[in-house]
């Protein structure tokens, strides 16, 4: 059973004035691999302006597919906050966490929570654990044209927003509610085309 119950959710970020350097994601890493795994329907590949990889249709996608789950690290609040907003103190189990991601080349921006809204957040940004939906990129859907090809159909054009991110819920066998993210396809998505969504005025 699952159930979406929120269209649009926000990323939190830790310092907007500081710009951390990028690891390299080899392409063997978790996060590349589920792209393939998925269906290979999207590559990931350097997308334009400098904002690093990013994900590109290689198929055409209709509006309305889910096009994947975020998934990361599920940290709570407390957590968060020791390791990302400093507003608690960091333990030994903050500390080895840290020391975790660094031993194995992942960041600790901050860039990629997900707020779930029950004191939970996904995190992506360790690429170990997370899906290919952390390489989706940033576009406004303020700013959105639709535009139509000869036939009068909706076509997406590169930068767009195009996507759209819910929380879906759903009962694993012990009848427990659990949220889960999902990106979906706003509108008809071309071959060769970058996946991008509004992350949200939080996130700036």
């Amino acid at each position: 059973k699952v159930i979406t119950i929120e269209a649009f959710c926000g990323f939190g970020r830790l310092n907007h004035n500081k710009v951390p350097s990028r690891p390299i994601i080899p392409s063997n890493s978790f996060a590349r691999q589920s792209s393939i795994k998925d269906g290979g329907f999207v590559e990931i590949r350097p997308a334009p302006d400098g904002k690093g990889l990013g994900a590109f249709a290689t198929v055409a996608i209709t509006k309305d597919t889910t096009l994947g789950e975020y998934t990361g690290e599920i940290l709570k609040r407390r957590d968060v906050e020791a390791r990302y907003w400093q507003k608690r103190k960091r333990n030994k189990r903050d500390r080895e966490w840290r020391d975790s991601r660094r031993r194995r080349n992942q960041g600790i921006s901050g860039d990629y929570l997900f707020d779930m809204g029950n004191e939970e957040y996904i995190d992506g940004e360790d690429s170990d654990v997370s899906s290919w939906c952390r390489f989706v990129n940033h576009a406004s859907s303020t700013i959105n044209i639709e535009r139509y090809d000869e036939d009068g159909n909706s076509i997406s054009v590169a930068g767009e927003c195009n996507a759209k991110a819910c929380i879906r819920l759903s009962w694993d066998e012990e009848e427990n509610q659990v949220r889960r993210l999902f990106l979906v396809a706003l509108r008809d998505i071309k071959p060769g085309t970058e996946i991008c969504y509004d992350y949200g005025e939080e996130y700036w």
